[in-house]
């Protein structure tokens, strides 16, 4: 059941993203400020974006814990450009953000709270309005199966995003 969630999830996502995204007749791409896309990695499922400027954006996931169906997850930050770089032409933006994950929990077991500090490398494709990523999130695990226990936490995925107006 909560397989076909997932790929009920991605079946929209690839239906509906493509439908809306920017045109690049009117404006570049790169300047969108919604993107959505797929995640990989710790918290498996929807990616979004909504970029306040150039410097400046929230990216959030919603999606399964760690590839496996005992947790939906959600975590949202506020992710800032802190440099960029090239190899060749290709240009690239180094990030870095604070924000939160929150693990509920879809069969048994309690609530996981985490604060996140995520770091990541993107790239921006000009002619095609994507984005692709890696980012890892070191973090201070606040609650483990509903129960305060303080640690260290870490979750890492990688990307891609679809501008759309």
């Amino acid at each position: 059941m909560k397989r076909r969630m997932l790929l009920v999830m991605i079946l929209v996502v690839l239906v509906l993203v493509p439908a809306t995204s920017a045109s690049l007749s009117t404006s570049r791409a790169s300047q969108s400020k919604f993107a959505l896309g797929l995640n990989l990695g710790t918290n498996t499922g929807l990616g979004f974006q909504y970029r306040a400027n150039r410097d400046f954006d929230f990216i959030g996931n919603l999606g399964l814990n760690n590839f496996g169906v005992d947790y939906l997850s959600f975590d949202l930050a506020a992710n800032y450009k802190i440099a960029e770089f090239s190899i060749e032409k290709a240009d690239f933006d180094v990030t870095m953000g604070v924000g939160g994950f929150v693990g509920i929990p879809l069969n048994k077991g309690g609530v996981k709270l985490s604060a996140l500090v995520p770091f990541g490398v993107v790239y921006h494709f000009n002619e095609v309005p994507i984005d692709t990523y890696i980012r890892i999130a070191p973090g201070l695990r606040i609650l483990k199966e509903g129960v305060v226990d303080l640690g260290l936490g870490f979750s890492g995925y990688i990307g891609a995003l679809w501008r759309f107006n």
